[in-house]
């Protein structure tokens, strides 16, 4: 697969990937059913994270471009379906989908629509409420993070959420030794993992630790990169650490001339003296209505990190073996 990208175009690396992907099928280089290389393997090829590559891949996905089949891999999807189905079926259409089935075997046992309704309505509550009783710490660097993904959270998994910053959670001592003996679960991101774990073994917690991963607003980014290298940005946030955790994100994606500072400041003189400096303002979208009040006519650009959908579903999994073992002890 002939793949070159440009690190010093300024176009966010994961773009280049997925548009000359979309061109080769286009130009009918990239055939349907063809296997393409596993995403590592791109990823040393190109010298660009396996998370680039991941990004691409995954946006070429929900386009119907492409077609993953585990343990098989990646696929060029057949063209002639998409057009026949108009757009590849979503996360949303393949549960109704399910549904479906489900609700035409109930009908074929006997049960009303009504009945089914209620059986669903009992199933999902039961499952809610067994959820609930998982308590899961989660772990982060900064306060965006841990507000903006503990929010994602609750309206992903109905889990009991404990959220707490990371050098809170490493300084250690009683308060945390007892907080653990209270957690089912721990979270944190990828970047944060390893550290987590082992300050878990230090307090004596067995606990099992799920590594999630996010990436900016794809929309966000966009709108950013226009300016790469052409304006001074300001990055108004709730803390130092979500500025270095937004350079990082950049860098990853290959949006490298980004002339950016930053302020955490509330003050009102003081944000107007930074927003009158700067040409762009990036902001935490908690406090993208307050900036964007101030702003006037300069365009402010809302910035947070999407959780990945896998990394939900692994959260999901483990929550569910926990209450199944939590069950199994019950009823010895």
């Amino acid at each position: 697969m002939k793949i070159k990208i440009d690190k010093s175009s300024g176009v966010p690396l994961y773009l280049q990937i997925k548009e000359q992907v979309k061109n080769l099928v286009d130009e009918g280089i990239l055939l349907p059913g063809e296997r393409l290389i596993p995403e590592r393997e791109l990823a040393d090829r190109l010298e660009v994270s396996r998370n680039t590559v991941s990004m691409a891949f995954k946006e070429l996905e929900q386009e119907g471009m492409l077609l993953v089949e585990q343990g098989r891999g990646t696929f060029i999807a057949d063209r002639q379906i998409q057009v026949r189905e108009k757009k590849p079926a979503g996360r949303k259409e393949k549960a109704l989908r399910l549904i479906d089935q489900v609700l035409d075997q109930c009908l074929e046992l006997g049960f009303s629509v009504k009945q089914f309704v209620a059986f669903a309505t009992v199933r999902a509550r039961e499952k809610e409420e067994s959820l609930m009783k998982v308590r899961m710490l989660f772990i982060d660097c900064n306060q965006e993070q841990l507000h903006n993904f503990t929010r994602q959270f609750r309206e992903n998994i109905r889990l009991n959420i404990v959220p707490i910053l990371l050098k809170d959670f490493l300084a250690g001592g009683y308060r945390m030794e007892n907080l653990l003996k209270q957690i089912d679960l721990v979270v944190t991101t990828t970047t944060h993992s390893s550290e987590v774990s082992e300050q878990i073994k230090k307090l004596g917690g067995k606990q099992e630790v799920v590594p999630v991963a996010a990436q900016p607003k794809t929309e966000s980014l966009l709108r950013l990169n226009r300016f790469a290298g052409k304006a001074k940005i300001g990055l108004i946030a709730l803390s130092p650490e979500f500025a270095q955790v937004v350079k990082r994100s950049l860098d990853k994606l290959g949006i490298y001339e980004i002339i950016m500072d930053f302020t955490t400041a509330t003050d009102a003189e003081e944000l107007e003296q930074f927003i009158e400096d700067h040409d762009l303002l990036l902001v935490y979208i908690k406090r993208y209505r307050e900036i964007k009040a101030m702003a006037g006519e300069k365009e402010v650009i809302p910035y947070w990190h999407e959780l990945d959908v896998g990394s939900t579903t692994l959260i999901q999994r483990a929550a569910e073996r926990i209450t199944a073992e939590k069950g199994r002890r019950g009823n010895k």
